[in-house]
């Protein structure tokens, strides 16, 4: 081959990645909330959620903020799971799930019945309140529990799984770890 065919070729792979970068920088640039009036929905909740996530890393923990910066979120992005999340959490404080925490709940399978964000703190959450969940919602818990037990987050699961304390959790918690010993990953 010749030397400048060569020198195409190498100019070539080198200038393509390097044009496509700069169209992807461009086209975030576009969806900056600097270029919009109106701030991104998805920038917003972030914020709340930070805000929120602060307000319980505080000593002592400032429940009425993060539960304030929680609702804030929800009514920006509706479909934000980690608010609904932590809405449940902070209400089931007292030591009981109402029907509100379970609506939560069960609206964030809904949304996304495998999240990689929340998967581990929320099948614990939902096993310490074991008792308290339709025999649909217990479905899905354990689709997500069994599914991410097969993944590279194998061992914060089963961390998972055995911090259970709800007498009612750790029946089908053992069961999943025991279901897993039986069948080893692939």
């Amino acid at each position: 081959m010749s030397a400048p065919a060569d020198a195409l070729k190498i100019t070539g792979l080198v200038l393509l990645p390097l044009a496509t970068l700069g169209l992807v920088a461009a086209a975030l640039a576009a969806l900056s909330p600097q270029s919009s009036p109106v701030a991104s929905p998805m920038v917003l909740t972030l914020g709340q959620s930070h805000a929120a996530n602060a307000a319980l890393a505080a000593t002592p923990p400032d429940l009425a903020a993060a539960g304030q910066a929680s609702q804030r979120a929800l009514s920006q992005a509706p479909y934000d799971s980690s608010s609904r999340l932590r809405l449940a959490y902070l209400d089931s404080l007292d030591g009981e799930l109402s029907a509100e925490d379970l609506s939560h709940l069960e609206l964030s399978y809904e949304l996304l019945p495998l999240d990689q964000y929340v998967s581990t703190w929320r099948v614990g959450f939902a096993l310490e309140y074991w008792g308290d969940l339709t025999p649909e919602l217990r479905k899905q818990v354990e689709t997500e529990a069994t599914t991410f037990l097969k993944t590279s987050r194998r061992r914060e699961m089963v961390a998972t799984l055995e911090a259970v304390t709800s007498p009612a959790g750790v029946v089908p918690a053992v069961f999943w770890r025991e279901r897993l010993k039986r069948r080893p990953p692939k």
